[in-house]
């Protein structure tokens, strides 16, 4: 029981760090990340709102993780909108007629494979998070009836 919930408390650290320094890198550079999603493949047509969309998303995943209450809730969209950006990448690199700038990654300067690789250990991470987070034994809230009397 104690080495689960020490595994889904650091996934969730690891996921708040993730998303903070995305927030937080994204931020310091905002002019740059918004026109970069202008201009970015499948995403120009939202480019207007899409770069403060993200952000709130961002910020929201972070705060949604950090307050025990909303942890699965925060787990499962963190884990959506990871699986939607790693979808993203895969169409880019297959499908795409050229690769866009890497104004989308986490990191900056790595390239569209790195960030594909990269996204696939958050996932993992956050899957382990899950698992761990949904096989710790919950215990009833003492207000809730657990019989019938």
């Amino acid at each position: 029981m104690r080495t689960k919930n020490m595994i889904t408390e650091l996934s969730i650290f690891i996921l708040i760090l993730v998303w903070a320094y995305t927030f937080v890198s994204k931020i310091f550079d905002f002019e740059t990340f918004a026109r970069q999603i202008k201009g970015a493949y499948l995403l120009s047509s939202a480019g207007a709102i899409l770069p403060y969309i993200l952000q709130v998303v961002h910020i929201g995943i972070i705060l949604l993780l950090l307050k025990k209450s909303w942890r699965k809730f925060g787990l499962i969209t963190s884990l959506i909108i990871t699986v939607v950006y790693t979808g993203y990448l895969i169409y880019i690199l297959k499908f795409a007629p050229s690769i866009p700038c890497s104004c989308i990654a986490v990191f900056r300067g790595i390239n569209w494979n790195d960030q594909l690789y990269f996204n696939f250990v958050v996932l993992a991470v956050n899957i382990i998070g899950l698992v761990t987070f949904y096989s710790q034994k919950r215990t009833p809230h003492s207000s809730i009836q657990t019989s019938l009397n």
